[in-house]
């Protein structure tokens, strides 16, 4: 198989043939045809994010199961499925007993079965997640980290109908983000320094566009305030600030990581009962719940799609911030 191999840190990925792998007990093998470039995957690229090297990365992969091992009976040959990181629990640990495998710290995910930037992956079938049909193996990729992430940051704010829903940071989290929450019936605000994208986040779905020139939070209260506010954004700064803008009761949700703290008055936690919270990829129902939106048109990715053998232009364009808003591989049928 062709794959895009990391060998260097901060180094171009190298095009190789590897030989093709075999699904073990309980796995499945995937033929990908799309596979998403993430922030997540620039961190492995600095040695930010460990990996033994040499490693195929890439943890939004979505293609067709063309192999089965031995054990899967909930999964078939030729089935539309795409990988979330989190593949498998180990079984033993107390969120596993739980049921909550998506906090076992000794899982298995792509770190350990290889990446989805290549022909072929090796997944296990606990973390495959059926695409609808009529969705496109391109829009679905991102949805695996991007989408997923941003559907649990959505539920994790506990929201409710006539809530004033921002979303600060317009970028690859966030342009899904604006979606999902306008998709569900919010009043929406964007909050964003750059000027340029106050259009785009129009037609994204934003019935306001706060271009931050001094004090997110105190712009934001000007606007009205926000019941909700989900953080894309990795300025700390601009975080710490926009929770001041949130109305009593409100929630501020947090899904991006920055070298700063985010800070936060306690007075304020105290007399306006504002809620700070986190939020990665939690239940699998949130995939499955972000995955129908796209299906239904709700929700749609803004793309670049580069075939494999381009993956070091967009890897390039990721590092330098100038993706609007994700990048996707394509691979060859």
């Amino acid at each position: 198989m062709k794959a895009a191999v990391l060998t260097q840190l901060q180094k171009p990925l190298e095009l190789k043939t590897l030989a093709d792998p075999e699904p073990g007990a309980g796995q499945v093998r995937l033929r990908i045809h799309a596979s998403g470039l993430c922030g997540t995957d620039l961190h492995v690229w600095h040695g930010h994010f460990p990996v033994k090297l040499p490693a195929v990365i890439g943890h939004e992969p979505v293609g067709v199961i063309d192999k089965l091992g031995a054990g899967v009976t909930k999964l078939r040959v030729g089935d539309r499925v795409g990988v979330s990181w989190q593949q498998s629990g180990c079984g033993r640990c107390h969120s596993c007993q739980e049921g909550r495998e998506q906090f076992c710290r000794n899982g298995r995910s792509w770190v350990h079965n290889g990446g989805g930037n290549s022909q072929l992956m090796i997944g296990e079938a606990s973390g495959c997640t059926l695409i609808p049909e009529g969705l496109a193996f391109e829009s679905a990729a991102p949805l695996f980290c991007a989408g997923f992430t941003i559907m649990s940051g959505y539920r994790n704010a506990s929201p409710r109908s006539g809530d004033r829903v921002a979303i600060i940071g317009i970028g690859g989290l966030g342009h899904l983000a604006l979606q999902v929450a306008k998709a569900m019936g919010h009043h929406t605000i964007a909050i964003t320094s750059t000027e340029n994208k106050r259009a785009e986040a129009r037609k994204l779905g934003a019935d306001e566009v706060l271009v931050v020139k001094d004090h997110a939070g105190k712009e934001l209260a000007a606007m009205g305030g926000a019941d909700v506010v989900l953080s894309t954004s990795n300025s700390m700064k601009q975080n710490s600030q926009v929770i001041s803008g949130l109305r009593p009761e409100g929630r501020f949700v947090s899904m991006a990581v920055g070298a700063e703290k985010i800070e936060v008055d306690p007075m304020a936690l105290l007399s306006g009962q504002i809620q700070i919270r986190g939020a990665s990829q939690n239940l699998r129902r949130d995939l499955v719940e972000i995955l129908d939106l796209a299906a239904a048109g709700k929700v749609r990715p803004v793309l670049e799609l580069y075939p494999l053998a381009e993956i070091n232009k967009a890897f390039t364009r990721l590092d330098q911030g100038k993706v609007r808003y994700r990048a996707v591989v394509q691979h060859e049928a």
